[in-house]
This record gives structure tokens, sequence and C-alpha cells, in this order.
């Protein structure tokens, strides 16, 4: 495995309060995810610190994680885009705390049984590197961050795999796949596809599909009157509707401040099988079934 780019675990919790450690926690991982950043409560004073403004450089890959009660904790990942800045947050802590901008950002809570990452993560380590080139555990878990970040290259529908930032991993053994370039290509063509389909089903229906920016991300289809956030995938892979499920509670994080919790469901080519357990995360299912569109939100998305 190449050495050229970084990789790294950092906590999400950027300052310790003992007093009530936890709240202040879910506060800076608040901030992580609405702004796409690392932080870091040392100053570069501290070698801690000074380790996060020098040593970690842009393009290297940071995981937002900690464990907790001898669990992993885990927020995100994403790759190094910005130097060390300055910034307070005063609503959680007073004195500075130090970002490094990440993007693109994956919001992620596990990862494949075959990737441990309790493997790597320690309770009393605000910072670490990662060696792939000299640790089993650390490989297998580099090579999954590989994949959640070349995988939401699609996101943009752009065609463009990140070959020239994203290094290739070995041969992988893990439950799940590495795609091509080609392959990228062609399943963003198939959302495409299926999304468009939608969208003239629904025309007909005498309802409108728009795109919702948020940040630099965009939804696949938003349907202002019913408040429906659709994200699409051409196939019904396992993965793919992983893959899904991140993007939906990402963006519906995002946008509730301004427009509220939305009705949240995944755009498939067919019916899947055995998919009850996005009920537990309030995501539907939408199919494309002959002519028409069902789905399993009693008409909600049709």
């Amino acid at each position: 495995m190449s050495t050229e780019r970084q990789y790294w675990v950092v906590s999400p919790n950027a300052k310790h309060d003992r007093t009530k450690n936890q709240e202040t926690v879910e506060k800076w991982k608040e901030v992580i995810c609405r702004n796409h950043v690392a932080i870091m409560g040392w100053s570069p004073d501290h070698d801690i610190g000074r380790r996060f403004k020098d040593e970690i450089r842009l393009g290297d890959i940071v995981l937002i994680a900690r464990r907790k009660d001898w669990e992993p904790d885990v927020v995100g990942l994403g790759i190094v885009k910005g130097e060390c800045k300055e910034k307070v947050y005063p609503n959680i802590y007073d004195e500075p705390a130090y970002v490094r901008k990440l993007r693109p950002f994956v919001l992620v809570q596990e990862a494949p049984a075959s990737v441990r990452l309790r493997d790597v993560l320690n309770c009393t380590w605000a910072m670490h590197q990662l060696h792939p080139d000299d640790d089993d555990s650390d490989r297998k878990v580099c090579a999954w961050m590989d994949q959640q970040l070349e995988l939401a290259v699609c996101e943009g529908n752009s065609g463009k795999i990140r070959e020239k930032t994203l290094r290739k991993s070995r041969t992988a053994t893990y439950d799940y796949e590495i795609r091509t370039k080609g392959q990228v290509t062609e399943a963003c063509r198939k959302e495409a596809e299926l999304l468009d389909n939608y969208e003239r089903w629904l025309k007909k229906h005498g309802r409108e599909l728009s795109r919702l920016w948020l940040g630099r991300n965009e939804c696949d289809a938003w349907e202002t009157e019913r408040r429906n956030l659709i994200e699409a995938k051409g196939t019904i892979s396992r993965q793919d509707i992983r893959m899904a499920v991140g993007q939906l509670l990402d963006y519906a994080y995002q946008m509730r401040n301004d427009l509220g919790d939305p009705n949240k469901a995944i755009l498939l080519p067919k019916e899947p099988n055995d998919v009850g357990w996005l009920e537990s995360v309030g995501i539907s299912i939408i199919w494309h079934s002959g002519r028409r569109f069902q789905d399993n939100a009693g008409g909600q998305f049709i």
C-alpha cells in the first residue's frame, strides 16, 4: 500500500470537559457534521496540536472517531482540503479550537464487520496516525476509508473518479466492492435515467421535482409540496442502499434548521429484498414496476 497519502484518526472530543463530557462531545459532533471539519483542542504550542497543524497534510484522509465504552464512536471521514485555522465556538468552549476542512466529507456511523475499527481506536488518543503498510488492522480500515470516499464521487453525477487524488487499494477481501472509473460512470448514468423516468411519471400526475443544494452537495430530488427528499441508486445492491442511507441522513441533518425533517426515500430500479431495517432510520423505498412506480410508504412518494 502506497504511503504517499497519510491516514489519521482524530477524536470528535475537541475540548474535554469532565463535568459534562458527553454533552460537550455531542455539541462538537454537530459542529463537525455541519462544517465538515476535523477539530483539535490542543494549540500548536502543544505537541499534539503541532502535529495536527504541521504533520497532517493536504490530501491526507482523516477519520473522526473515538472509542467509547470499548466500542467505536464514529462521526465521519474526509480528505484534508484546508490549512489549519483557529476558530472559537463560544456556545461550546470559550478558548480557540483548531480546524482542518475536509472535502469530500462522508457521514459514517459504522463499518463492515471485517473492518475492525475498534482495533485502531484508543479512548485516550486525541489524534494518531494509521500505518497501513505495517499493520493489518490499519490496512483494512484505510482501504475501507478509500472506498467510502471513492463512492462519494457519484453524488454529483460528475462521472469523474478520484484517480488523481485517491490511490487504488490492494485486492480486497472485505464485504464491500471496489469500483472502476467505468463502473462509477455507468452507475451514475443508470441513476440519472431512473430519476428522469420517475420525474416524467410524477409530472403526468401533476407533481414536480426540483433539486436542492446543501452547501456543495446536491440531493437527487426534492418535492417541495410533499417535503419528499429522494436519493436515486442504479442498483439494488446492499452497498448502494447503504450509501443512499448515509446521503439521506446527511442531507436531512444539513437542512433541518431551514426546512425541518423531510420524508426520506431511496429510488431504485426494482423492488429490493430485506429492507425492513430501513424503517428504523425513517427511510422508505420507491421502485420502478412496469410502467409505473410504487413505494412502501402508503403512496407518499407516488
